[in-house]
């Protein structure tokens, strides 16, 4: 956490920070929120820095059998809007899991 607040600060980027677990109470809503994240990425005048702790309870791969279709949408979400380069967003992932990461 305090290496990406560091790194924002030096890059001249916000910050936002998310755990992977926000994201599966929001149900239908998780969708909405990720491109939420990226609009503002746009618009910020400085771009966003975003720092997912526990990354791997989020983007987890898509073809275990005990992830629900909401999450799979906002994981399909987060992977279309960080398929592309861009200098205005950039993702620190943090996970003790890493072998769980969805291949995309």
């Amino acid at each position: 956490t305090l290496f990406a607040r560091s790194l924002a600060k030096h890059s001249g980027l916000e910050y936002a920070i998310m755990t992977g677990g926000d994201v599966s109470p929001l149900g239908k809503e998780g969708v909405t929120e990720i491109h939420k994240i990226f609009d503002w990425a746009q618009t910020s005048s400085k771009g966003v820095l975003l720092f997912v702790d526990e990354a791997d309870a989020f983007l987890q791969r898509r073809d275990q059998a005990a992830m629900s279709e909401d999450l799979r949408n906002a994981l399909n979400a987060f992977l279309y809007r960080t398929g592309t380069e861009s200098d205005r967003f950039m993702v620190v992932l943090a996970s003790n899991q890493p072998d769980s990461f969805d291949w995309a």
